[in-house]
C-alpha cells in the first residue's frame, strides 16, 4: 500500500479542486440553467469520488504507519477536510440542495493542498494508545467539522433573511433555498455534530481509563460539554419547542462560538493535555 500514497496524496487535492469548481458552475449559473444536467451533478459525483480516494488514503497510511495519520497538524488538517466533506455530503442529501456547496468544498481543498504539500513526509506516532486516541480524535474531528458546517448554514440563513427584509433581491438571494432548507441545513448538521462529540467524550473516558489520565479534571472537557449543551438545547428547540428562524440559528450560532472561544480560552489560560504542538 505504500507505493499509492504518493499517487493518493497528489489526487486528493486534484479531486477536491475539481468538486469546488463544479460546485461554482452551479453557483453561478442561472437558476434552472443547469437543472436536470450533467453540469449540476459534477460537483456531488467528484466529491464522492474524493471522499472514496481520501478512505484508501487513510486506510493506506493506517497500513504502513500502524495507525491512523490523525497525531501531526498536517494529518489533522486533512483529517478536518475529509470531515467536511464527509458532513456536507450528509446534508447535501437530507436537505437536496446544491448551490451551498461553493461555501464549503473550497475550505475542503484548501485543508487538503495545505496538508498534501506539507505533511506528506511527516509521520508521527500518536503519544497515547492508539486506539482510544483514534476512536477519541475521529470522533472529536467529525464532530467539529459538523458544527462547522452547521455554522456556514447559519451564516447563509441570516445573510439571506436580511435580503429578503430588506426586500432585496441580489445575486445570493437567486441561489439560495428556502430559509426553512437553509435551517433544516443548519440544524441537520448540528444534530450530527451532537452525537459525533457525545461519542468523542465517551471515547475520550475510555481513553481515560486506559491511560490513567484526569480527563475529568480538564477544562477542554467541562468547556466542550458547556458548549455541546447549548448546542443540544438549540436542537431540542427546534425539534420539540418550535423555535425557527433567526432565534433557532442564533440558538446554535451560539454553541458554536462557545465552543471555538473554549479551544482559544484552553490553549491561552490553562493547561490541558489536550493542546498538542
Amino acid at each position: 500500500m505504500q507505493h499509492l500514497l504518493p499517487l493518493l496524496t497528489t489526487l486528493l487535492p486534484v479531486l477536491y479542486g475539481l468538486s469546488a469548481a463544479g460546485y461554482a458552475r452551479v453557483y453561478i449559473a442561472e437558476p434552472g440553467v443547469l437543472e436536470g444536467t450533467r453540469g449540476q451533478s459534477g460537483g456531488p459525483i467528484l466529491l464522492r469520488a474524493a471522499v472514496v480516494v481520501h478512505i484508501l488514503y487513510l486506510a493506506a497510511r493506517g497500513l504502513t504507519e500502524g495507525h491512523l495519520p490523525l497525531a501531526s497538524v498536517y494529518d489533522f488538517l486533512s483529517a478536518t477536510g475529509f470531515s467536511l466533506a464527509v458532513v456536507y455530503l450528509y446534508v447535501e442529501m437530507r436537505v437536496r440542495i446544491r448551490t451551498t456547496g461553493i461555501f464549503v468544498i473550497p475550505l475542503v481543498f484548501l485543508l487538503q493542498i495545505v496538508s498534501s504539500a506539507y505533511g506528506a513526509a511527516l509521520a508521527i506516532k500518536p503519544p497515547i494508545k492508539p486506539i482510544w486516541f483514534e476512536l477519541h480524535t475521529l470522533a472529536a474531528v467529525l464532530g467539529y467539522s459538523a458544527f462547522v458546517v452547521s455554522a456556514i448554514y447559519g451564516i447563509l440563513f441570516l445573510v439571506l433573511y436580511r435580503d429578503i427584509k430588506a426586500n432585496r433581491v441580489s445575486f445570493f438571494y437567486g441561489r439560495m433555498p428556502s430559509l426553512e432548507t437553509l435551517g433544516r441545513a443548519n440544524m441537520s448538521a448540528a444534530g450530527a455534530g451532537l452525537v459525533l462529540l457525545a461519542l468523542a467524550i465517551v471515547m475520550g473516558m475510555g481513553w481515560a481509563r486506559v491511560t490513567d489520565v484526569a480527563f475529568l479534571s480538564d477544562p477542554k472537557t467541562w468547556l466542550t460539554i458547556f458548549a455541546w449543551a447549548i448546542l443540544a438545547f438549540a436542537v431540542l428547540a427546534y425539534h420539540r419547542l418550535g423555535w425557527r428562524g433567526p432565534r433557532a440559528v442564533y440558538a446554535s450560532l451560539a454553541g458554536f462560538t462557545t465552543l471555538v472561544l473554549s479551544r482559544f480560552a484552553v490553549d491561552l489560560f490553562f493547561h490541558s493535555f489536550h493542546t498538542f504542538r
